[in-house]
C-alpha cells in the first residue's frame, strides 16, 4: 500500500486487493492513523445484511459477508454514500455446489442511520448494481465461476467527491475491465432551484447501469449513473454522462483540449458536470508524467495517467444478485480510441488558495 498527500485539498491513495476484499482494504487505506482521509468520515460494517452473497436459486445458501462502507462528508454531512460488495451466485443441484457469476457493488446516496442500506439497490433494484467483471449469458454451469480479479486501486478524495480507479492485474480483456467510480457533487451549469440545488449529488461508475435492452448496441454506448434528485424533484434519477476529449494536446499553438464529464438527463437535458475532474489526451506524456502539475494559468490540474483498454466488440453483461442478466459495456470515456495516439489522462483541479 502506498499513499501520497497532494497539493491543497486533493489526496491520493494507492492500494491492492482482490474483488472479494476490496471493501476491507479500502477502509484500511482511508483510516490510517497518520494519513487518514481529512474530507470524509468512513465507517466499516463487517456484517451488513446487504453484503451477504446468497444463491438466487437457493436463498438459504449464503457465503461470507464481503462488507459495507459508508462515507459522510465532513464539510457537508448531507453528502453520504454507501458502498457494499456482493456476489451473484447460483446453486447447481447436479454438482451440489455454488457458482459465482459476478462481483458487484451496491451503492447508496442517503443516510439511513444505524441501519445502513445501499438505498439505490433497496429502492430501485438490482439493475443499479455495478459489476467488477463481465460474463457471458449461458445456462447454469459448473464452469461459470467469476474470476476473483486482483486489482491495483487509486483513490482520490477532496471535499466534493470520492473517485476510485481500479486497474486489473490479471484476466485483462477477458472478464476484467478498468473500474471507475465517481461519488460526489456535480457542478451545475446554471443556478438551480434551492429545493433541489444541494441534491445534485450522484454515483457514476464504469458500467452503464439502469437499463437492460438486449440487441440494441447503441443503447449501451454511454455512461450512466444516479443523481440524488433530478431538476423536477425525482429521487434517485437516472442520468447519463459523457466526455468529448479524443484529440491529443497540445495541438496547434499549444492548445489543450480538456473535456469535462457532462452530466445529462434524457428529458431534462444537460445539467452540469463532475466537480473538479476533467480528461484530456497528451501527445507527449513525458512532458507531464503521472503525478505532475499542468499549469494553464487560470487553472491548475494534477495529472493522473490512465490505461486505455479496448472495449469489448459488442455489449457484454453480468448476472445481478436477483438472477437477471443485464446487458451493457464497460464504458467511461467516449471511446478508448485516441486520434493520433497519445496518453489518456484524468485531470484533478487543484483548488486555488484564498
Amino acid at each position: 500500500m502506498a499513499e501520497n498527500i497532494l497539493l491543497g485539498a486533493l489526496r491520493r491513495y494507492e492500494f491492492y486487493s482482490y474483488s472479494s476484499n476490496l471493501i476491507a482494504e479500502l477502509y484500511k487505506t482511508v483510516s490510517q492513523d497518520l494519513y487518514g482521509d481529512i474530507h470524509w468520515n468512513w465507517t466499516y460494517e463487517p456484517s451488513n445484511e446487504y453484503s451477504i452473497p446468497r444463491s438466487w436459486t437457493h436463498p438459504s445458501r449464503s457465503d461470507a459477508n464481503l462488507g459495507t462502507l459508508t462515507a459522510q462528508n465532513i464539510k457537508d454531512p448531507s453528502m453520504f454514500f454507501t458502498i457494499s460488495m456482493n456476489v451473484s451466485r447460483f446453486y447447481t443441484p447436479n454438482y451440489s455446489r455454488d457458482c459465482t457469476r459476478s462481483y458487484m457493488l451496491r451503492t447508496g446516496l442517503r443516510n439511513n442511520g444505524s441501519i445502513v442500506k445501499p438505498d439505490l439497490y433497496t429502492n430501485v433494484g438490482a439493475v443499479t448494481e455495478i459489476p467488477l467483471n463481465t460474463c457471458i449469458n449461458e445456462a447454469y454451469s459448473n464452469l461459470s465461476n467469476a474470476p476473483n480479479v486482483y486489482w491495483k486501486w487509486t483513490l482520490f478524495t477532496n471535499f466534493n467527491y470520492i473517485y476510485l480507479f481500479g486497474e486489473a492485474q490479471n484476466y485483462i480483456g477477458d472478464a476484467a475491465y478498468p473500474v471507475r467510480l465517481y461519488l460526489g457533487r456535480m457542478k451545475p451549469f446554471e443556478e438551480e432551484d434551492p429545493l433541489v440545488a444541494n441534491d445534485f449529488v450522484g454515483i457514476f461508475g464504469h458500467y452503464p447501469v439502469g437499463m437492460n435492452i438486449a440487441g440494441v448496441e447503441l443503447k449501451h454506448n454511454t455512461g450512466r449513473g444516479y443523481v440524488r434528485t433530478s431538476r423536477n424533484g425525482t429521487s434517485n434519477a437516472l442520468y447519463h454522462f459523457s466526455t468529448s476529449s479524443q484529440v491529443p494536446s497540445p495541438g496547434l499553438g499549444g492548445r489543450y483540449f480538456i473535456s469535462p464529464f457532462y452530466v445529462w438527463h434524457g428529458t431534462e437535458g444537460v445539467r452540469g458536470e463532475f466537480f473538479g475532474i476533467r480528461t484530456a489526451v497528451l501527445r507527449n506524456s513525458s512532458m507531464y508524467p503521472d503525478g505532475s502539475i499542468l499549469d494553464l494559468g487560470d487553472e491548475r490540474y494534477y495529472v493522473f495517467h490512465v490505461n486505455v483498454q479496448q472495449h469489448p466488440a459488442t455489449h457484454q453483461g453480468f448476472f445481478a444478485t436477483n438472477g437477471a442478466y443485464y446487458n451493457g459495456q464497460p464504458y467511461f470515456f467516449d471511446s478508448p480510441l485516441l486520434l493520433g495516439g497519445g496518453q489518456r489522462v484524468l485531470l484533478f483541479e487543484i483548488e486555488k488558495e484564498v
